[in-house]
């Protein structure tokens, strides 16, 4: 009878074994169900985040876009400006050149007065002189004409 009974206690093992097995396999199967819910959750939050994250970009761009269009308006005002400014320094250059003409001008005219009122004083001294001439020559002709 022996090897019923080795037969027997090969055959308890088996079954012990095969139990074994059952438990790994019923526990490798409730872990990957575990692992399959928190997988489902994690893709759940991630997928939240991910639309909580575009609508988000999708206001910075939006925002982008706007501060965009406001930096290319103030761009147009800097230059529009800047072509003010460098039109009114030419104009000042302009001016300035006219204003040393002007300067010349006046110098010119300042010489030329000095020369003349120089020409003027030794006219006034001729006829000065001219007309104590003239008055000697009239008192001559009256005193030999005897109208004096």
């Amino acid at each position: 009878m022996e090897p019923l009974i080795e037969e027997n206690v090969k055959l308890k093992e088996a079954m012990n074994l095969m139990e074994k097995n059952i438990q790994r396999a019923q526990h490798e199967r409730d872990l990957a169900e575990s692992n399959t819910w928190d997988l489902e959750y994690q893709k759940g939050v991630l997928s939240e985040q991910l639309a909580t994250t575009s609508e988000q970009l999708q206001g910075k761009s939006e925002q982008l876009a706007t501060v965009s269009e406001w930096l290319t308006s103030v761009s147009e005002q800097l230059e529009r400006k800047s072509k003010q400014v460098k039109s009114v320094f030419e104009q000042r250059k302009e001016q300035e050149a006219e204003l040393g003409q002007l300067h010349q001008t006046i110098n010119q005219l300042q010489e030329e007065k000095a020369k003349e009122s120089g020409r003027a004083d030794k006219l006034v001294e001729e006829l000065k002189g001219e007309y104590f001439l003239v008055g000697i020559i009239v008192k001559a002709v009256s005193l030999f004409d005897g109208t004096l």
